[in-house]
């Protein structure tokens, strides 16, 4: 019975076209368009903030331009070392549609861990907030193919560019490339487990 089965994805493929660009666009001109969330974040004693796909896109274009701006091209890897929280949705959504490859790595990671995957992989970006920052520019001396950090959250002022200000300076529109149903999209290192 399962050793027929076989995925069914089309030759070209865009992860962040399918998890968020059409869920910005359906509906265009419907007076709730804009009110489809996509994500809602929230923290111990504060109000939750929802945010919708519209939003979503408009910054995931942002940051794409940044990216691309900063030399980021068709796979090459971006670091995204931040725990769940709306960049961070921001940050996969762009890494997709650029066609570039997102490597998720934990705030956990000590220096050697952190430095190992970051050299192995190439990484030439990495995306981090305040939970992983130090780390960061720790091993970062050891990391030649590292040329940007980018400070998102609380790190603002510590990495080589703000997050915030740096996606506010982009234009909101971006044209997701098209990927091959093949291409990677992320590079996951485990721990053998």
């Amino acid at each position: 019975m399962h050793s027929g089965f076989r995925w069914q994805v089309d030759a070209y493929f865009n992860i962040a076209e399918v998890c968020c660009s059409r869920w910005a666009r359906a509906g265009i001109g419907q007076p709730d368009a804009t009110k489809k969330i996509a994500i809602h974040t929230h923290a111990a004693g504060a109000k939750g903030i929802f945010h919708t796909y519209s939003e979503l896109q408009q910054a995931a274009d942002a940051l794409s331009h940044l990216l691309a701006g900063l030399g980021v091209g068709r796979g090459d890897r971006v670091a995204i070392v931040m725990p769940q929280r709306f960049e961070t949705a921001v940050a996969y959504m762009a890494v997709f549609q650029m066609g570039a490859v997102a490597m998720p790595l934990s705030m956990l990671f000590g220096p050697e861990a952190l430095e190992f995957r970051l050299q192995d992989s190439e990484a030439v970006v990495a995306i981090c907030d305040e939970s992983a920052i130090a780390s960061v520019k720790a091993v970062r001396a050891h990391c030649p193919a590292l040329r940007t950090v980018v400070a998102a959250g609380s790190a603002k002022g510590q990495g080589d560019l703000d997050y915030e200000a740096g996606v506010a300076a982009q234009q909101r529109a971006f044209t997701a490339v098209q990927t091959k149903a093949d291409e990677a999209a992320v590079l996951i290192y485990t721990s053998g487990t």
